[in-house]
């Protein structure tokens, strides 16, 4: 039951330091967020504009150009990650 416990808070921690990383991020100029966490079937839903039309639609993402860099769990495996470094910052600039 103290194991549970824990888990729990330690879920409930990094949500938050989500939700205040990604608060920090929507104040950079020209950077929008929107952040949805399911967690064991209650939703919590965040988003840096109060915009009806925003978040876009998954359709209207793959739609947009540029076109849209979409990640998965997979993406952030060790390996996978330096790749995506690289592919987000350039080669140059992965110190990985």
């Amino acid at each position: 039951m103290l194991k549970n416990k824990r888990k729990r808070e330690g879920v409930s921690r990094k949500i938050k330091t989500l939700l205040n990383k990604s608060y920090k991020l929507g104040k950079i100029p020209g950077v929008d967020i929107a952040l949805v966490i399911c967690n064991h079937g209650r939703y919590l839903a965040y988003k840096s504009i109060d915009r009806e039309s925003f978040p876009p639609t998954m359709a209207e993402i793959k739609m947009s150009y540029p076109l849209p860099k979409i990640f998965l769990p997979s993406d952030f495996e060790k390996d996978a990650y330096q790749s995506m470094n690289r592919e987000v910052h350039g080669a140059e600039n992965c110190n990985i």
